[in-house]
Parts: C-alpha cells; sequence; structure tokens
C-alpha cells in the first residue's frame, strides 16, 4: 500500500485541443468535391489499413498522430515534414488514395473520416460515420471508400470522390482492420477482441464467411495481404485467460495467424508463433512483406521492435529495436528501407532493411500529453525493460488495450476477475473487484504480481499513476431518448443509485450481492462496486464475467442484488438498460 501520498493531478484537460480549432470554414459539400476517374485494371494492387500510408509513388508518407490530433505528411527524399494539419479528435488510421490527390483518415472521437489534399494538406472535407470509425482503406480501382466502425459492428461504404454514403454493413463486433484484395472482389475485416476475419464479397456487399482464428484470440487490429495475394497474415495475441497458472510465458502469446484467402481458412501449420520464431515480444500489432513476399515484418507494439521471419521457413531472420509503442510499418518498393510508426515517441524509425539496423528517427509531431501523463503512458504500454516485464511478454495494456479492457475474465489466486477499463479511475478508489488496491500509486503491484517485472522506480511509478488518472470515460454512442429518460426514473426507484450515487456511479464501497460463494472464490463474497459510466463498453460484466448482458444481469440468475426480472416488467427492464448503456450520455 502506498496512503498518504498526494498525486498532483491538474492535468484533466482537454488533450485534442486541435480538434477544438479544427474547421475555421463550413465543410464543403461532398457534391462539390471533383469526381475520381477509376484506375484501369492493370493498376490495381491489395491495400490494408495502417496507422501510416504511402503515396503511390513512394515520395511521401501519411501518419495517424491520435493524441495530436493530426496527421503528419514526410518527404521520403528529404526525410523531413512537409506538413502537419488537425483532423480531429484521435485519429486511428490513414489512407492515400491511388490517384496520389488526398488522404483519408478516420478520427474516432469525432465519428469521421476527414479528407485532406496529399499534396498541401488542405482540409477538403469530411463524412459522419457509425460510432468510433477505425480502419479505413479505399478500393483498388479508388472508387470507393471503405471505414469499419468499432462501435456501430459494421462497415461503411461510401464514394471515394464525393464522399457520397452508398450504405452499411453490419459484420460482427468490434471490426478494426481492413483489407481488400488485389483483384477488388474481397473486404477483408478483424474483429478486435475475437480474432476473427470476416471476409465480405464486395460484388455484392455481403458477408461471405467468417474465419474462425481460435478461442483465445485477441488484439486483432490490423491485417494485411501477402504480394502473392494468396495469404492474409493478421498479428495478434493469444490471452490465455482459461490458465488456471498463469506464470510471465504463459499468459500472453504474441502470434501471427495465416489465411488462405482461396479456401477462407487458416493455415494451421503456418501459424507463427513469435516467441518461437523469433524471441519473446509483445503485442504484434501490424505487419508488412519485402516486395517479393517472402519476409514478413511484424511491429510488436509493447516490445518496441520489429520480428523479420523469413516465410519459405518459418523462422525469424532479425529483429530491429524501434521507438515507443510502434503501431504501423511501410516497405519501400526496392525493400531496402521500413519507416515504422513510433506512436507514443511520436517518431518514425527509418530502418536499413539490408542491415536490419535502425538508421535514424524523424520527428513527426509534438504530443500534447502533460509531461507526466506522457511518460506514465509509455510506461503502461510497455513491455520493454526488465522493470516493467519479464522477458517481455506482458504490459499493462496487453489487457487492458488502449486503456479499455480485453472482453476475458481471468482466473487469478484470488478468484476468476472481469477485466475492466482504466478510464475515469480518478473517481472509482478503491480499484480491483476486490478493492485491494487503495490509491493510483498501488498499481506498481500489478507491474510485480501480473507482468513478473522488478518494479518501477518511484518517480516512473508516479508517471504511471498520473497516466492512469488522467483519461475520462468517454460518451456512449446510445443516445438519450425518452426511453433512457423513463430508465433513470426506474433506476432511481428500484434503489440502483443506493450504491451507484453521483456523477460517478458508485459509493466506492464494498458490497455483497450475492455472486461471492462459490468455490473458486477467494476474497469475497463482498466486492468494491464498479462505476456505471461506460457500460455500453465493458461487457461481460459482474467480477466473474457471467452475466454477458445486462438484461442477463438483473435476470436473477447472479445474486439477489441484482434481481430485478421478477420486481419490474419487460418495457421497463427495457428502459432501464437503455438508461444504463447511454452512460455518459454525450449531451
Amino acid at each position: 500500500m502506498h496512503g498518504g501520498r498526494f498525486l498532483p493531478f491538474a492535468h484533466l484537460i482537454v488533450v485534442g485541443l486541435a480538434a477544438t480549432v479544427l474547421y475555421a470554414c463550413s465543410d464543403p459539400s461532398p457534391g462539390t468535391l471533383p469526381a475520381v476517374d477509376p484506375l484501369p485494371e492493370s493498376s490495381w494492387t491489395e491495400a490494408w489499413s495502417s496507422t501510416i500510408a504511402s503515396s503511390p509513388n513512394g515520395g511521401r508518407l501519411y501518419v495517424a498522430n491520435p493524441d495530436s490530433g493530426s496527421i503528419t505528411a514526410v518527404d521520403t527524399t528529404t526525410e523531413e515534414v512537409v506538413w502537419e494539419m488537425p483532423v480531429g479528435s484521435r485519429p486511428a488510421t490513414v489512407a492515400a488514395d491511388p490517384h496520389g490527390k488526398r488522404v483519408y483518415s478516420a478520427v474516432r472521437d469525432d465519428n469521421a473520416v476527414v479528407v485532406l489534399d496529399a499534396h498541401t494538406g488542405k482540409y477538403l472535407g469530411k463524412v459522419v460515420t457509425g460510432h468510433d470509425p477505425y480502419g479505413v482503406v479505399i478500393s483498388v480501382d479508388g472508387r470507393t471508400l471503405f471505414v469499419s466502425e468499432s462501435a456501430s459492428n459494421s462497415v461503411a461504404f461510401f464514394a471515394a470522390d464525393r464522399l457520397t454514403p452508398l450504405g452499411h454493413l453490419d459484420v460482427g463486433p468490434r471490426p478494426r482492420g481492413l483489407a481488400v484484395s488485389a483483384d477488388g472482389r474481397s473486404l477483408y475485416v478483424t474483429h478486435f477482441l475475437t480474432g476473427d476475419l470476416t471476409v465480405v464479397d464486395l460484388s455484392s456487399r455481403a458477408v461471405r464467411t467468417v474465419v474462425k482464428t481460435g478461442p483465445e484470440n485477441n488484439a486483432a487490429q490490423h491485417v494485411a495481404i501477402n504480394p502473392d495475394g494468396g495469404r492474409a497474415y493478421l498479428p495478434h495475441i493469444r490471452s490465455r485467460s482459461t490458465n488456471p497458472n498463469l506464470v510471465f510465458d504463459t499468459t500472453l502469446q504474441p502470434l501471427v495467424t495465416v489465411v488462405d484467402l482461396e479456401n477462407d481458412r487458416i493455415i494451421t501449420k503456418e501459424l507463427l508463433g513469435l516467441d518461437a520464431v523469433d524471441q519473446p515480444v509483445g503485442m504484434p500489432s501490424a505487419v508488412a512483406f519485402s516486395p517479393s513476399g517472402g519476409t514478413l515484418y511484424v511491429v510488436n507494439a509493447s516490445s518496441n521492435d520489429i520480428s523479420v521471419v523469413d516465410l519459405s521457413k518459418g523462422f525469424g531472420t532479425g529483429h530491429v529495436e524501434v521507438g515507443d509503442n510502434p503501431k504501423g510499418i511501410i516497405v519501400t518498393a526496392d525493400g531496402r528501407t521500413a519507416y515504422v510508426h513510433n506512436a507514443l515517441s511520436d517518431d518514425l524509425s527509418v530502418i536499413d532493411l539490408d542491415a536490419l539496423v535502425e538508421r535514424t528517427r524523424i520527428p513527426i509531431t509534438t504530443s500534447p500529453l502533460p509531461p507526466d501523463v506522457l511518460a506514465g503512458k509509455i510506461l503502461f504500454h510497455s513491455s520493454d525493460r526488465v522493470e516493467l516485464a519479464k522477458d517481455q511478454w506482458i504490459s499493462c495494456a496487453s489487457c487492458h488495450f488502449e486503456g479499455g479492457h480485453d472482453g476475458r475474465t481471468w482466473i487469478f489466486s484470488e478468484g476468476p476477475r472481469n477485466t475492466t477499463t482504466i478510464k475515469g479511475l480518478s473517481a472509482t478508489a478503491p480499484f480491483h473487484w476486490s478493492g485491494d488496491r487503495t490509491d493510483l500509486f498501488d498499481f506498481d503491484l500489478t507491474v510485480l504480481e501480473r507482468q513478473f517485472g522488478t518494479g518501477p522506480s518511484e518517480e516512473e511509478n508516479a508517471q504511471l499513476a498520473a497516466f492512469l488518472g488522467f483519461e475520462g470515460v468517454p460518451p456512449s454512442p446510445f443516445p438519450t431518448t425518452e426511453a433512457t429518460r423513463r430508465g433513470r426514473l426506474i433506476y432511481e426507484s428500484v434503489g440502483c443509485a443506493n450504491c451507484h450515487p453521483g456523477p460517478a456511479f458508485t459509493d466506492g464501497a464494498l458490497h455483497d450481492v450475492g455472486t461471492g460463494d462459490a468455490p473458486d472464490e477467494q476474497f469475497g463474497p463482498e466486492f468494491d462496486t464498479p462505476t456505471l459510466l461506460g457500460l455500453w463498453d465493458s461487457a461481460p460484466y459482474l467480477h466473474h464475467g457471467r452475466a454477458a448482458t445486462l438484461h442477463n444481469l438483473f435476470s436473477g440468475n447472479h445474486g439477489e442484488g441484482h434481481a430485478l426480472a421478477d420486481r419490474i416488467n419487460d418495457n421497463a427492464l427495457d428502459d432501464l438498460v437503455a438508461y444504463l448503456l447511454s452512460l455518459p450520455a454525450s449531451d
């Protein structure tokens, strides 16, 4: 415990400052944007979403800076920044159109895709998407824009030239990474918390199949297609949450799954376990290929490195250290240079692929985060040092993806524990389901107990605490309606507010709600009252994760403390659930 220490937060500020002054003039009407001629079929090539994109001639790189809320263009000849332009709050990915004229970015918090002039960075327009757009990619003929809408469980289609909406397709939970086949017939969609790969037939705009990659797979936010067109490569982790004997090398596995695109199935014998073919690494997040397709370059976001794999032999041939939290990679057409986007050191690593060394770094933006918060965010996302993790396997972000959760219930010594988000922590002490973390300084114990690191220094622990207390809970995508207003009255009348009061929706106390009497529970029967903010994004529910939905939570099958199905009718229960899913309200 570390009681009595003061956490110096005057940091609860809005970081995306650039986003608040983004558009000095009204958006151009999509109809006023010039039309674009389709590319001839001879020019088609596979494409995929990424945090970094290249112009068609390779002369420029475009990078999405989520913390800065901007896109940066870099000249690959001079290796200097040409322009940096604000686009909104948390741009996730960027795509350069195959004509070389425009750049598109999915801006997550604004629910929009922003379009810039590729040469000047001038703002050209934007189009509203579903909630939490993540991946953006352009069809091989340059005519259609595809956007994964992570919180809407869909993919959107737009005319790439005038941003005209062409429809949405439901594809299942949390779509993230996108890739288009070179023949333009198929779109591949990763699912973040399952590792599944949905295959969309673009002629009919219908789901053709869903490729299951494994029951424990997780953190799949990228997919890329080998230049031979026959295989897709999907970097991800395996969250071994059902393993009762969790140690440093049995908790997670860093993997790249290989998918046969002709038959839409995984190739089990070609599965790449990066700890075996290279060395233990953390959070594989993106891949790229040599021009021939014979070499795979894997970006590892937690261990801050690149694994180099000879695909003909199935083993590693090199390893390159890069900057903080690498998230994307581009390999030049001659195969001699790679550019790696380091999301938290705000630069590009320039890698000599002949020598397999980092040749230089190119600064691309300046983080607006307070220095201690940025330092803490780097620590949170890193497994790169012995103080933080044993053999680079586990970072905080390995389970708390992007400060959120992994959708898993882990079997710990104290019993089953459903992963919770860190967003909004500053108002919800104590922490953990058992309330065994009194303040934000206590999470150095998690580094010791869960990541098997030797522990951060006192200064680093204060930085980690600064980051943990910094992020708020994002607004719910579920709007305020008559149903939510009725649900709020029901919430108050049935006594929910007794334990979930005030703006934080928690009383900060431990309660016995009838869920802690199982034989595998060692710390119960009382559990810390969780906040209700962000329930829309935190399923499953309860400490053991056995309530898959809020309706199931209130069914009476999970303790008397939440049994409402017999107290209110179905319509009232629907209204209550609608209200809870709308928290925190965006209006």
